[in-house]
């Protein structure tokens, strides 16, 4: 802080660029404020998990540490939030460790352990902290079987909107092959004013390629769904798509994003 900030010369000038703005802005608040923001950064800098972290699906940390042998596993398991250590020891061989392992953490120092967290979670940063629009946060504020829910019950109304206009017994079929509660869904959308623009898009996200791994109707409507929020969130901004993702099961959050 008593330096200028010409100090800030060293950097590449993007960054200089950045640090150059929150500079600026530090000097000129006053002392209770930049206070209060200096030790928010040293917080921040201090913690080696995403801010966040918390709030992602368990199944991302998982993947984090999939393959990684117990000890490794025992020493960031304290720090992780309590749905994810649940889900990380029920991992094969997680809960293995033997005695030498368990003094090699105690010796452990403090900076390998902060590298280790950094090496292993710092790829989950964008899932969980970057900045999204409205539709991504009312998504994100859903409880993960509600929001799994609510993805597939766009699928069915998108599915609904593409048969407009169709025969009738084309929209039986499509409805008996769904089941409920998604027949009652694309009926009410298939029964909709809608314009023949909406129908094309809804048409093209029905017709979405839908893996071999959905098998049932619901996996089906789930895989049409995210179809139709990954065009709406994509066009909402830049990080909506990461924060979805990061609130969706890993294997499904991977492909949305291209992970």
């Amino acid at each position: 802080m008593g330096a200028e900030e010409s100090a800030l010369e060293r950097l590449d000038e993007n960054r200089r660029a950045v640090c150059a703005r929150g500079w600026r802005d530090l000097v000129g608040d006053s002392d209770a404020k930049r206070a209060r923001v200096l030790a928010a950064w040293r917080a921040e800098a201090v913690s080696t998990l995403p801010q966040g972290l918390e709030q992602l699906h368990p199944s991302w940390i998982v993947a984090a540490l999939q393959g990684e042998p117990a000890h490794i596993i025992r020493l960031v398991l304290p720090d992780l939030p309590e749905l994810a250590r649940t889900w990380v020891l029920g991992m094969q061989g997680a809960g293995h460790t033997g005695s030498r392992a368990f003094g090699g953490i105690k010796a452990c120092p403090a900076a390998t352990k902060r590298e280790v967290e950094r090496a292993a979670f710092s790829w989950l940063a964008p899932l969980c902290e970057c900045d999204s629009g409205p539709l991504s946060r009312n998504l994100c504020g859903l409880a993960f079987d509600e929001l799994l829910t609510e993805v597939t019950r766009r699928g069915a109304r998108t599915v609904g909107q593409s048969l407009v206009g169709a025969a009738p017994a084309l929209r039986a079929r499509a409805m008996a092959a769904a089941g409920e509660p998604w027949a009652e869904i694309m009926g009410a959308a298939a029964a909709q004013c809608t314009s023949d623009a909406g129908r094309k898009i809804a048409t093209v996200h029905a017709k979405t390629r839908i893996p071999d791994s959905a098998r049932t109707p619901s996996a089906r409507l789930l895989h049409i769904g995210l179809s139709v929020l990954k065009s709406e969130l994509v066009a909402e901004h830049p990080g909506s798509i990461y924060r979805f993702a990061g609130r969706l099961p890993a294997a499904l959050g991977r492909p949305t994003i291209g992970w």
